[in-house]
């Protein structure tokens, strides 16, 4: 009984499969036949096609993402740099104001050679080309650079430079940096400081 029931089985089995081959028989053949060696060419074109395309999309991406990050840097770079010039135009501003209140308080004395000591001490501390102090009438009072002890205060520089109110910083006369500090005594203006820096010493 039992031989019977396993050739019954076996014999379901076999054209269980044969059927399936019948039904498959394309798809059995399939990898034995050749496509046409037109379409392999197309086949090879078409990878060799997206293969590049990938290429240059990647490289374009690259290309735009450096560029932007070369803006953003420079951008940092500037917004940087201007704040710094800011702080830097501040402490230049400070510090002249400092300078004339110091000045003015021995100017008031009448203290001219104490004042000519300092000045010479702070040129040398602040790597200046020179400081001069002039009167509000044009009298060259001190000045750093002994050369020009015998040349009028109003002949060094022009009346929009002697004649300011307030701290002001020019960048650029005759080549060189100035920071003009006026002296004031009961709000009278007495006498202008004049510090003068070369342009390589203060970039």
């Amino acid at each position: 009984m039992t031989d019977q029931n396993n050739e019954s089985f076996q014999s379901k089995a076999t054209t269980f499969f044969s059927m399936l081959g019948q039904r498959f028989e394309v798809l059995e053949k399939l990898p034995q036949k050749q496509l046409p060696m037109k379409y392999a060419f197309v086949l090879v074109g078409i990878i060799i096609f997206v293969f590049a395309w990938k290429l240059i999309a990647v490289s374009k991406i690259e290309s735009d993402m450096n560029k932007m990050l070369e803006k953003e840097r420079t951008l940092i770079t500037q917004q940087a740099r201007e704040h710094a010039d800011k702080q830097y135009k501040k402490e230049e501003e400070r510090f002249g104001q400092v300078l004339a209140w110091a000045v003015r308080s021995e100017l008031i004395r009448n203290n001219i050679d104490q004042i000519g000591l300092y000045l010479n001490d702070i040129v040398k501390q602040i790597d200046a080309d020179r400081i001069v102090l002039i009167s509000e009438d044009g009298e060259l009072l001190v000045s750093t650079d002994k050369r020009l002890e015998d040349v009028k205060g109003s002949d060094l520089y022009s009346k929009d430079v002697i004649n300011v109110h307030s701290i002001t910083i020019k960048s650029d006369v005759d080549g060189k940096k100035l920071l003009i500090a006026p002296i004031s005594d009961f709000n009278k203006r007495v006498a202008v400081l004049v510090i003068s820096y070369n342009q390589g010493k203060v970039s």
